[in-house]
């Protein structure tokens, strides 16, 4: 009896097995299809993949000119005004932890203007004044990883064409300007078209420089000044209107600490004070940050017509290309050099261009 009921469940159990067993491959091959049907993992945009060097490269100019003769009614005269200016980029990730990024910037205009003098029949045309001088380079090589800041190393230096500050006279390439800056940064946005990049580290600056020293026969000195601080800053680059306009930015904050004339500036209040009395002490004002805040629109209007909107805010209270050598005539040379270095308020600058310009890589 007990063999007749072992035998009838080892029945039962087969027959429910049955429908299991043969859906069994049916399963698996729905699971299998379900693999295959299923969307791909899109991999992450913001892998870092090293690659070869990214070079871009840009070139343009803008040209302007009016012109009116002698008798024209409403009194006007004529102008030129001419721009070159050029950009210049190279950057690779060259490995999965190593970002190394350059850039090379210039840009040099002049302004002519027509001279309309009393008593003479014919417009006269002035000399060309600059209007536009910069010569500019930054490199950049920052360690990559997952952290949120990654260390960095940075080196720029900046100059002009044409030093025009002074009365006396014209000095080429000066001053050249040196910055060097460890610290940490931290990349908010990386893409082909878009950035958003903040560093903050300690920096040193090295001025080269050249001064006159004699207003009569514009005889020169050169010298050199350092000093270190804090600094950060922070690039931008956004596509803005669908991609019609690209915006880039820079935002440039150094806080100084030392400065390697400040007691050369306090020996100059001295003198000067000794003198007028009424003068204000300038011997702290090298202590105060430098901002500078450029913002830089373009939008290409045709393959070859570009249109560029520049603007530019500094605070430099203290110029430290200022030759601050109390050994020089006080009156006629060092008071005039100290006070064409100190900019109590900000300066602003803005240019509207409309231009040709050409992409070479």
């Amino acid at each position: 009896m007990l063999d007749r009921l072992r035998l009838h469940a080892l029945q039962c159990a087969f027959m429910f097995s049955l429908p299991l067993l043969a859906g069994a491959p049916r399963l698996a091959l729905a699971q299998a299809a379900a693999q295959i049907d299923a969307p791909q993992a899109i991999p992450d945009s913001s892998a870092l993949v090293p690659g070869p060097w990214d070079w871009k490269g840009k070139i343009g100019a803008t040209v302007a000119q009016s012109a009116f003769s002698p008798n024209w009614k409403g009194g006007d005269t004529g102008s030129f005004a001419w721009t070159m200016l050029g950009e210049f980029t190279a950057e690779r990730q060259v490995s999965t932890g190593f970002h190394w990024s350059h850039r090379l910037a210039f840009a040099y205009g002049q302004t002519a203007k027509q001279d309309r003098t009393a008593g003479v029949e014919e417009l006269q045309w002035q000399q060309p004044a600059k209007s536009t001088d910069l010569l500019r380079f930054e490199s950049i090589a920052r360690w990559t990883g997952p952290h949120w800041a990654n260390p960095f190393v940075s080196f720029g230096a900046e100059t002009q064409f044409l030093d025009q500050s002074s009365p006396i006279g014209t000095i080429h390439l000066n001053p050249i300007k040196l910055r060097e800056t460890v610290g940490f940064a931290h990349v908010f946005d990386k893409s082909e078209t878009r950035e958003l990049i903040t560093r903050l580290g300690v920096g040193a600056r090295q001025t080269f420089a050249k001064s006159f020293i004699d207003p009569v026969t514009q005889e020169t000195a050169s010298f050199t000044s350092n000093d270190g601080g804090i600094e950060w800053q922070t690039t931008a680059r956004q596509p803005i209107s669908g991609g019609k306009i690209t915006y880039r930015g820079r935002l440039l904050v150094f806080a100084p600490l030392v400065y390697s004339r400040a007691s050369a500036l306090e020996d100059y209040d001295t003198a000067v004070t000794a003198i007028d009395p009424t003068h204000t002490a300038v011997a702290d004002y090298w202590r105060v940050p430098d901002v500078d805040w450029t913002n830089a629109f373009s939008t290409q209007v045709t393959k070859a017509i570009s249109v560029d909107l520049f603007l530019e805010l500094i605070y430099d209270k203290f110029d430290t290309a200022a030759n601050v050598d109390n050994s020089l005539p006080l009156d006629t040379v060092l008071r005039p050099e100290i006070e064409r270095n100190i900019r109590r308020a900000g300066q602003f600058k803005q240019t509207l261009g409309l231009g040709i310009s050409a992409s070479i890589f």
